[in-house]
């Protein structure tokens, strides 16, 4: 994209704001599944530059492994036409899933080469990267824009990233991720007092 000198611009920046009751099912679907990864579905609202998440829903049917989930694209149609019918105002915005530690091997949010094929563009990506703990850490939101803590015995992080539009070697941009009901409303302030303590 550029501007009218013919200036390469740069993209918006892509805030998405997770709702308490999709955080806990990310989470949650994460952990439980650890040594496996998870997979689900993002339900909330869509605009230009922001997303606003208020549900996401673990499928319940994919096959999961080490690195690797495959969906029934049959069921998936099922659920998109599911979720047209019942779910007034709200619509289905992208997926989510996790990454998780095996061997040496560390998760990271940073999609693979297989999640960038299967990129649905103008859809949100969110990854959950499950790791042991070395220490606990209270909740919080880095630089970057991920959301960070430790609950029982794992570390968690969260990111994601959004691909505007196909195309070979495009690119992808990483979103700005918030939840302020567990790392507090105060902004730029690491480890506050309203940070949630899940250790």
């Amino acid at each position: 994209m550029a501007d009218e000198n013919g200036k390469k611009k740069c993209p918006e920046p892509i805030e998405v704001y997770l709702n308490l009751p999709a955080f806990l099912a990310i989470v949650s679907s994460s952990i439980e599944t650890f040594k496996k990864e998870t997979i689900g579905y993002l339900v909330g609202i869509k605009g230009e530059s922001k997303f606003i998440v208020e549900y996401a829903i673990p499928y319940q049917t994919a096959d999961t492994g080490f690195g690797h989930v495959t969906l029934d694209l049959k069921r998936s149609a099922r659920i998109n036409e599911t979720l047209r019918k019942l779910s007034e105002g709200l619509e289905f915005i992208g997926d989510f899933h996790s990454h998780t530690a095996f061997g040496n091997t560390t998760a990271s949010i940073k999609p693979s080469r297989e999640d960038l094929q299967t990129t649905v563009p103008g859809q949100l990506n969110i990854i959950c990267a499950v790791n042991v703990k070395k220490r606990a850490v209270n909740w919080y939101e880095n630089p970057r824009g991920i959301l960070m803590g430790t609950v029982g015995e794992y570390r968690i992080e969260i990111g994601g990233y959004y691909v505007d539009k196909a195309g070979i070697g495009n690119k992808y941009q990483r979103i700005i991720l918030k939840c302020p009901a567990i790392t507090g409303l105060a902004q730029g302030k690491k480890h506050n007092g309203d940070n949630r303590h899940w250790r």
